[in-house]
C-alpha cells in the first residue's frame, strides 16, 4: 500500500469520527434540553393554594336589596393602587349581588371614570343609565347611594368622601329625592344602620 492510500483512509476515518462526534453532541444536547430544560411553569401554576389566596383580596360590597343593605364579600386579584381598587369596587357594585338576587341598582349603568382630588374625595363618574334607569322612592334612592358610599369607604383607607357624577357632570338628584350636588357623606350618614 502506498502513502496516498493510507492518507485517504486516515482522512476518511477522521471525517467519520468528526461526524460521529458532532452527531453525539447534537443528540446529547437535544436529550438533555428536554430532560433538564423543560418549560418552566408560570408562577400562578406553581403556587400552592395558600399562595394563590395571598394574591387575592377581599372586598365588602353593600348592595341595596329590598329595604336593606346586604353585605357580600368578593375575593378578587390583588390591586395596589386606590383608584384600581375603587374601579373594581364600583364595577362589582354595578353588577349587583350574587345569585341573581333582585337589587335596586339601575340596570346597564357603567362606570366611566374615577378620580380623587386633594381633599381625598373620590369622584365616581357613572353613565346616564344610573340616573335614567333608577326607579324607586326616597328610601330606595337612599339605600342605593349609601350602598355605593359604604362599599368605597369600608374598602379604601385614604378616602374622605364620595361624589357621584353622571356623564362627567354634577346632577341635582338621582331620582328626585336626594341632592347629588354635594358629596354623599352627609346625605347617607343618617340614622339608618345597615344590617351586618
Amino acid at each position: 500500500m502506498d502513502n496516498k492510500g493510507i492518507s485517504i483512509k486516515k482522512v476518511s476515518v477522521i471525517i467519520l469520527l468528526v461526524f460521529l462526534l458532532l452527531g453525539s453532541a447534537v443528540g446529547g444536547y437535544l436529550y438533555f434540553s428536554r430532560v433538564f430544560f423543560k418549560k418552566t411553569p408560570r408562577a400562578e401554576e406553581t403556587m400552592q393554594p395558600a399562595a394563590k389566596m395571598e394574591n387575592l383580596f377581599s372586598l365588602r360590597i353593600y348592595y341595596p336589596v329590598d329595604s336593606r343593605l346586604q353585605i357580600e364579600e368578593r375575593r378578587l386579584p390583588r390591586r395596589t393602587k386606590e383608584i384600581a381598587i375603587a374601579e373594581t369596587l364600583v364595577e362589582e357594585f354595578l353588577k349587583g349581588p350574587a345569585g341573581g338576587m333582585q337589587s335596586n341598582i339601575p340596570q346597564n349603568a357603567r362606570l366611566l371614570s374615577i378620580y380623587k382630588d386633594g381633599d381625598r374625595i373620590f369622584y365616581i363618574d357613572l353613565s346616564d343609565e344610573f340616573r335614567r334607569n333608577f326607579h324607586g322612592d326616597a328610601f330606595t334612592e337612599f339605600l342605593l347611594l349609601k350602598g355605593l358610599y359604604e362599599s368605597l369607604i369600608s374598602n379604601i383607607q385614604d378616602i374622605q368622601d364620595v361624589k357621584v357624577l353622571i356623564e362627567g357632570r354634577e346632577v341635582d338628584t338621582l331620582g328626585g329625592h336626594l341632592y347629588l350636588s354635594y358629596p354623599l357623606k352627609d346625605i347617607v350618614s343618617g340614622e339608618y344602620e345597615s344590617e351586618r
